[in-house]
């Protein structure tokens, strides 16, 4: 990884409006083989989920989303990131066999293996992940990947399971599968960001979230 870039916003609605757009164009694209959008859950990302809505725009017959983490929790609960972007994905006319995601079924441990293995297979079967978006945490987490011991959990593998004391449970992306994404994308709003932006632009090594994507080949951070 090179120089972690920032594109700084006026405002919050500035930056969703970005976000939107960059969305729209990389889902509208087409390649002639399967290509991902990673899509990430919390709040930071939400108004520009709702402004894509609001552009009635359609993914390419070879679009793909996946999901930077989820909580294992059912897809009614509202911690449920997928329960929570489902409607975007239904006004983007994706259907349900073009979104790869962890499902809540079983075991956790068997839930992340489904999701590792789903998208091990859009990998190999020629898939190619364009844009990835992730948060970024006051404490410098990123996906569902809080400390060094978690990027550890996820060696060799693109899905892991991270179990929480203070629950619920989480199914996350790996280090080795965000260094494939073309480019990645910190979203982070607000002034309680400020800090930890500011550290993972001068240092990264000393961030989990820069730890997380030391291999990948072109990050940004998104503040506003």
């Amino acid at each position: 990884m090179g120089t972690i870039r920032l594109r700084p916003f006026r405002t919050a609605d500035d930056l969703a409006t970005a976000v939107a757009e960059v969305l729209q164009q990389n889902l509208a694209r087409s390649f002639g083989r399967p290509h991902a959008v990673m899509l990430s859950g919390g709040d930071t990302p939400f108004p520009a989920y709702q402004e894509l809505m609001r552009r009635r725009c359609r993914a390419s017959e070879d679009g793909y989303v996946c999901f930077s983490d989820e909580r294992f929790v059912p897809e009614d609960s509202p911690e449920s990131n997928f329960g929570r972007i489902g409607p975007v994905l239904d006004a983007l006319h994706l259907p349900p066999e073009r979104t790869i995601r962890g499902k809540f079924e079983g075991e956790l441990k068997a839930s992340a293996g489904q999701y590792d293995r789903a998208l091990k297979q859009f990998i190999k079967s020629g898939g190619r992940l364009t844009l990835g978006l992730l948060g970024l945490g006051a404490d410098g987490h990123t996906a569902s990947l809080f400390s060094e011991k978690d990027l550890m959990r996820g060696k060799g593998a693109y899905a892991v399971a991270i179990p929480r004391k203070e629950k619920p449970d989480r199914i996350s992306v790996t280090p080795d599968l965000l260094k494939r994404f073309e480019t990645l994308i910190f979203l982070a709003v607000g002034d309680g960001k400020r800090e930890i932006v500011n550290r993972l632009l001068k240092d990264p090594t000393r961030v989990t979230a820069g730890l997380a994507v030391q291999e990948a080949p072109c990050v940004q951070v998104w503040q506003a």
